[in-house]
């Protein structure tokens, strides 16, 4: 079956072994119920302890009857839809534990989607909260939970700790439960997917104690000795529990240090870039260009940050250089132009992209002609919204366009848009980026339009000599750390070499966690 239906990606028995040895060492536990028992890995592992009464909830009848086979003790077998369960049943658990099905909610089918939504609605939350299955689950959980002594423990996507569809359920949880400790590894924990996880524990067991975040690092499944440890007490409620990665005397270096300076929202009017929806079919090459006869039909257009190398400036030279590299970097643009002044090849080249379905995909089925792609105007600078280790803006000398892989910044009067993206890259600006943004499998950090405006920098006006240098330094390829360092010596001056100092090992200790360095 389609692991992707399922969710079903087993816990591996070393990871087990460590949950159900945690919890039940941290809480009274007499009543514990495994919310998708699968292969039964945890059931095994829990039937080891003595005198505990164990529900077992399983969707699928076939692992039940194998599960049954087994004859794991007392454990309670159960064949239900786990949703239905948490909203029919009154018990209540000491411990919920497991590892619940990640399942987006386009592969459920309507009836699956309100068995789901039932969960949200009994917690008088946003619909807009189920994007997957794990939040039911989490939400189903925490409605059977003896609060007052019990706790959930749960493998979850790493992604829970950022998303912002996520971060209402987030601050639920942070009102619900006074100690809440997350779990990360260095090494992934599911190789064949590219999936990070993270382990959540939750339970109210502070009692009169201050109401903490945890966050602790360990090598991997085989070594969960702790490589790093913070804890976030003052800083309360989160926005992502991906920051809990520092501590609270370090996000209050970064809260007070923003403070000092303008956001990026000052400069000017900020916009994601031209949404074709098809690029592979409008943004065409320069021999295809000429082959369609169509060169006065098209703008030039930038669709991905590989398109141009390592550069401040984006000179036309350097544009021009794309181009003759054959590189996709013309659009078509067929707006208010009649159809019968298309040349005969073009006409044909649009019959290709008829036989393809690109006029029925969602944003060409709605234009009035399906061909016509929207204009959004370039800016002065483009951000590249998706980045590995350092973050891209770039003065558009050339005057080109982009898709919505980047934001286009069209600058307000007294702003200059060179000495911009020079004060870009010193170590608050760049740490920022780190702090707001997100990141997916493969460590690919990316910044929605509101985490990009939000960024603070300090801004002021830049020698062109110094600009000149900086550009230069990026077309040579110099280490990133000498760049960084040469902005910091000239648009941080003022900070405290202590602050900058910790503001470099807050980027590294975000770094390494993204890009997995040991």
């Amino acid at each position: 079956m389609d692991q992707k239906k399922t969710g079903s990606f087993y816990t591996p028995k070393p990871l087990v072994k460590y949950m159900c040895d945690y919890a039940i060492k941290k809480n009274v536990v007499n009543e514990i119920l495994e919310p998708s028992v699968g292969d039964g890995r945890f059931l095994e592992e829990l039937v080891k302890y003595k005198e505990l009464s164990i529900d077992a909830v399983e969707i699928d009848q076939q692992k039940i009857n194998i599960l049954k086979d087994k004859k794991l003790g007392s454990s309670e077998l159960i064949c239900d839809n786990f949703m239905k369960y948490a909203m029919e049943c009154d018990k209540q658990y000491d411990l919920i534990i497991g590892n619940p099905p990640y399942i987006a909610k386009k592969n459920l089918s309507v009836e699956e989607r309100e068995i789901n939504l039932k969960t949200i609605r009994h917690w008088s939350l946003s619909e807009e909260l189920f994007q997957n299955t794990w939040v039911s689950f989490v939400l189903g959980a925490l409605k059977l939970l003896d609060k007052s002594k019990g706790a959930i423990f749960f493998v979850l996507p790493f992604e829970f700790l950022q998303v912002h569809y996520a971060e209402k359920l987030r601050t639920f949880l942070e009102e619900m439960f006074n100690f809440i400790h997350i779990t990360t590894f260095q090494e992934s924990v599911f190789p064949e997917i590219q999936q990070d996880v993270c382990l959540v524990y939750m339970s109210n067991e502070q009692k009169d104690k201050e109401p903490i975040v945890r966050y602790t690092t360990v090598k991997s499944i085989d070594d969960f000795h702790p490589i790093e440890e913070s804890e976030i007490k003052r800083n309360k409620p989160l926005k992502k529990w991906s920051n809990a990665i520092l501590n609270d005397n370090e996000i209050e270096l970064l809260v007070k240090l923003s403070n000092k300076y303008i956001k990026v929202a000052e400069f000017g009017h900020i916009s994601p870039g031209i949404v074709t929806g098809a690029n592979n079919f409008f943004i065409i090459n320069k021999l295809l260009t000429e082959k369609l006869k169509s060169k006065e039909n098209t703008i030039p257009i930038i669709q991905k940050s590989t398109t141009i190398n390592s550069i401040l400036i984006l000179t036309k030279r350097d544009f021009e250089s794309a181009v003759d590299n054959n590189k996709n970097t013309s659009m078509l643009n067929l707006n208010s132009i009649d159809y019968s002044n298309f040349s005969k090849e073009l006409k044909a080249y649009l019959l290709t992209g008829i036989d393809q379905g690109f006029n029925l995909r969602y944003k060409c089925a709605k234009r009035k002609r399906w061909y016509d792609v929207p204009i959004i105007k370039y800016g002065d600078l483009m951000f590249f919204k998706r980045y590995n280790q350092l973050p891209r803006i770039i003065v558009n000398k050339a005057g080109v366009y982009t898709t919505d892989i980047a934001y286009n910044i069209r600058l307000n009067k007294n702003f200059d848009a060179s000495s911009i993206a020079f004060c870009f890259y010193n170590s608050l600006t760049i740490t920022l980026c780190e702090y707001q943004g997100r990141f997916y499998g493969g460590g690919v950090c990316e910044l929605v339009p509101s985490e990009f405006k939000s960024l603070s920098m300090p801004y002021k006006k830049i020698d062109e000599y110094d600009v000149e240098k900086l550009d230069l330094m990026f077309r040579n390829n110099e280490k990133l750390e000498k760049i960084v360092d040469y902005v910091d010596g000239i648009v941080l001056k003022e900070l405290d070499e202590k602050d900058i100092f910790q503001l470099k090992m807050i980027r590294n200790k975000y770094l390494s966690r993204r890009l997995k360095i040991h």
